[in-house]
């Protein structure tokens, strides 16, 4: 499933001298079926408006990002969605138990590149993830563990030959190799990516998610049939009811 990506609202340009980085990138909260991914960028160096910066996230498959809730958040970002498959599918089911992706068309906060550039312009991203159900387990903790990796960041800029005449071959560095692969759409309006490494300290964060105890499955399947059996029961009563009373009603009319 793929969304297109809006226009960019906002620009910069990269110079040789660029030196912007990924602080810190972290999960909160790290325990549960819903949390949020917050990357925190500065952005060092002298910009005019020509660059767009964008940030890629490789989501396990027990992960995914729901496109109705990131839809709210188009003052920050615009986004594509790779793959996903059913959001409301548990991760052992056909459709949804392979990785996906997460390409962001981030906006520039206004007033950032009017700031001192000395320490840098700090401003943070987040993006609200949510897991799947896991499959059930024997004993033990019933908790998953769930790895996501730093997401990673780059400019798309629009290189310039000396004459003035865009670039047309698209110059990118090989740890973006795949992005690109899979983002076709960052080859229209870009001739060159460049990559905004990460400090040191940035690490892959881990998710913990409850899973269901596999030795209450049956019980729990047992339970729903008869639930499901009670409600075919009591609409086909309902009706039967309503159909005899229209028809009470119809007698006593023609009488």
């Amino acid at each position: 499933m793929s969304y297109t990506k809006q226009s960019p609202q906002s620009y910069m340009d990269i110079s040789p001298d660029d030196a912007s980085v990924i602080l810190s990138s972290t999960l909160n909260p790290t325990k549960g079926f819903h949390t949020t991914s917050t990357t925190r960028f500065a952005l060092r160096g002298p910009r005019p408006h020509s660059c767009t910066l964008h940030l890629y996230f490789t989501l396990p498959a027990q992960l995914f990002a729901d496109p109705y809730e990131l839809a709210h958040r188009r003052a920050s970002y615009t986004f594509e969605r790779f793959g996903g498959g059913n959001l409301e599918a548990p991760v052992f089911a056909p459709a949804a138990n392979r990785p996906s992706a997460l390409l962001l068309d981030m906006i520039i906060p206004e007033g950032v590149d009017k700031m001192d550039q000395g320490s840098g312009n700090v401003f943070s991203i987040e993006v609200p993830l949510h897991a799947r159900y896991g499959v059930p387990k024997s004993g033990g903790e019933l908790m998953d563990e769930v790895v996501l990796l730093p997401p990673t960041a780059f400019w798309a800029c629009p290189q310039q030959r000396a004459s003035g005449s865009a670039e047309n071959r698209l110059q990118v560095p090989d740890a973006l190799q795949d992005i690109v692969e899979l983002a076709p759409t960052l080859k229209g309006g870009a001739s060159m990516l460049v990559l905004i490494p990460h400090t040191e300290s940035v690490q892959a964060q881990t998710l913990r998610v409850p899973v269901g105890d596999a030795g209450d499955v049956a019980l729990v399947e047992t339970g729903t049939v008869v639930v499901i059996l009670l409600a075919f029961v009591y609409l086909v009563r309902t009706i039967v009811r309503a159909s005899r009373a229209q028809r009470v009603s119809t007698t006593k009319k023609e009488d």
